[in-house]
């Protein structure tokens, strides 16, 4: 039997990602990783997005998002580097969904699949105002 989460518990998790605290520190979150990260060469999406958003889509535990993310910051070459400026924001922003998916179930297998649908909707809104941001840079003048 594949385990699912509850319509209550996808609704709760759902709202709480719309909050305007949650929405807006992932939206700054997004914007500072373009600072950081900006685009890779021929102005494609730089791989350190795409990577986090793969590992979000693809985990089957949380922690594999929390432990990518702590990998790239132990790295000591080119991109990797980036990760030092942004990932202690990032790993704080997943310990908020952590803490968020404990206090709405107490259900273990319920937390687990919970916490995976939170950070799936909290990379969206990530790569989503990265690639906001992107967009605007391109469409100024000076960058045509």
């Amino acid at each position: 039997m594949n385990p699912q989460l509850t319509p209550e518990l996808i609704q709760k998790a759902d709202s709480f990602l719309d909050t305007d605290r949650q929405h807006q520190a992932a939206i700054r979150l997004g914007e500072r990783m373009y600072d950081t990260f900006r685009s890779d060469k021929g102005g494609r999406v730089s791989s350190q997005i795409r990577n986090l958003q793969q590992i979000a889509v693809s985990a089957t535990r949380f922690a594999d998002i929390e432990d990518f993310v702590k990998n790239q910051m132990g790295r000591n070459a080119g991109a990797y580097k980036e990760w030092r400026q942004v990932g202690d924001e990032v790993l704080k922003q997943l310990e908020a969904l952590r803490r968020a998916a404990n206090d709405m179930t107490q259900d273990e297998g319920q937390r687990l699949l919970l916490r995976l649908h939170l950070a799936r909707g909290w990379v969206r809104a990530v790569v989503g105002a990265y690639l906001y941001v992107k967009a605007q840079r391109e469409m100024e003048p000076s960058h045509a």
